[in-house]
């Protein structure tokens, strides 16, 4: 046989053994996302009997600050470690070590400055000591391994969610004990400190001989560097256009009204909590694989696979659109039904995120993230100037309503930059749009014809 012809068949196989690593990663992800979810579903309802809402609202703005924190600062460590050829190289792997160590106590140092700040513009002095502290998190996963990016390179999804489902079964746990004793703020702040420093622990114990040890090379940092400015800028953007709504709607209503719309947020969120783990453990590292294919062969396998997720996607969403309020009503603590309203419309805005956060990996791995950047400024624009207006106009209901439907600029500029890289998804964003609504109005139907009615906005400040 040719050389030709068996270097051929040798890319085939490689090929077909890259999609069926994906597709067992998919399951994977599918799998233990929708068991993680299961967790946290069950934890938020065994918690919010523990704990009012007003500590909800106060976490949820915690949480907010520590992320806004880590956004600000990515670099793109991960996503480097993904695509660059050196990403298995012990060198590359201590430099990226070197910089998140350092990155971690950095963010912490940051909070402890800001604390003050930020409790004086919430007029809330709890803060000062709460974000100090819970920004230790910040240390833990500066320290932790790169092994969980090696997993994460060679979609070793397994292992890695596995991994997570297990810290998040620790952070219930942590919290529980903690509440038992004092039924607090603190109780949910100390469990997601044990669950990250545990996570940090074990991370350098997955892989037998992997270790990570203090390492500069300046070649690495170099190409660290050029490829995270964009991602830099993306991340900062990130988080004004997907946390802004908690800082924004923190200062307009009461810590108890914030909570209640962090527990719908999170129980609308669900299924797009699936697809963006996707995204990070199989997407990426899927399509970083077939990039240097010519575009119309990469654009068959990205389409063909995913079909896949988006069909699932819409199947989730839609359950998630017609039940998700009245599962809320029956086994949360009566204190949080003043929130079901809320979910129907945030679950119904996350299909559009749904279909560019399948897309937008492409993207990243040939390195043209200026598009996402251009549609998060749009999207953090209309968060931090248009909800106040619209809150002021229409109250908390039609800052839902926009918050919902925020971040469509996000997938305006993700076509274009498809379309201008010969990757465009449009016919089949409008397929699989098509059969949402279809098993949204089936589902609408049903319930219409069971004579269950939809919860009426309540008034919250």
């Amino acid at each position: 046989m040719p050389a030709e012809t068996l270097s051929e068949a040798e890319v085939k196989q490689s090929h077909r053994n890259v999609i069926s690593k994906a597709a067992s990663g998919t399951v994977w992800t599918v799998l233990t996302y929708s068991a993680a979810q299961i967790v946290r579903l069950g934890s938020s309802i065994v918690l919010s009997r523990l704990f009012a809402p007003q500590y909800f609202g106060l976490m949820a703005l915690l949480n907010t600050v520590i992320m806004g924190l880590t956004l600000f600062s990515d670099v793109g460590l991960a996503p480097s470690v993904i695509r660059s050829e050196e990403g298995d190289d012990a060198g590359y792997l201590n430099t990226v070590w070197t910089l998140q160590v350092i990155r971690g106590v950095a963010l912490w140092a940051a909070c402890v400055l800001f604390a003050w700040p930020i409790a004086t513009f919430y007029n809330d002095q709890r803060l000062m000591v709460l974000v100090p502290v819970l920004g230790l998190s910040l240390v833990f996963s500066g320290f932790t391994s790169t092994s969980i990016l090696t997993f994460n390179r060679h979609m070793e999804v397994r292992k890695v969610t596995l991994l997570e489902l297990g810290m998040q079964l620790l952070q219930f746990a942590a919290t529980v004990v903690f509440a038992l004793v004092n039924r607090s703020v603190w109780a949910l702040v100390i469990g997601k400190l044990v669950a990250d420093f545990v996570r940090m622990a074990v991370s350098h114990r997955l892989i037998q001989g992997y270790r990570n040890r203090f390492g500069w090379n300046k070649r690495v940092l170099g190409e660290l560097i050029k490829f995270g400015k964009w991602i830099f800028a993306s991340t900062a953007l990130t988080f004004l256009s997907s946390q802004s709504d908690r800082l924004v709607l923190g200062k307009l209503v009461s810590m108890v009204t914030l909570g209640l719309y962090g527990v719908a947020f999170a129980l609308a969120d669900i299924p797009r909590q699936i697809i963006m783990a996707f995204r990070g453990y199989v997407g990426l590292p899927f399509v970083s694989k077939f990039s240097s294919l010519p575009r119309p062969e990469f654009r068959a396998i990205l389409l063909r696979y995913r079909r896949i997720v988006l069909v699932a996607g819409a199947i989730l969403l839609a359950i998630g659109v017609n039940c998700s309020d009245l599962f809320l009503i029956r086994i949360y603590d009566h204190r949080y039904r003043g929130a079901a309203w809320m979910v129907p419309i945030l679950a119904l805005g996350l299909w559009h995120t749904i279909l560019y956060s399948t897309s937008m990996p492409c993207l990243t791995v040939l390195g043209k993230v200026s598009y996402t950047v251009i549609g998060y400024v749009f999207t953090a624009a209309v968060l931090i100037l248009g909800v106040p207006s619209v809150f002021a106009a229409w109250g908390l209901i039609g800052g839902v309503w926009l918050i919902a439907f925020s971040d469509l600029p996000v997938y305006a500029c993700n076509l274009w930059g498809l379309w201008r890289e010969n990757l465009l998804t449009l016919r089949q964003d409008l397929e699989m749009t098509v059969l949402f609504v279809a098993i949204c109005a089936s589902l609408f139907w049903l319930r219409g014809t069971l004579g269950i009615a939809w919860s009426s906005p309540v008034p919250l400040r």
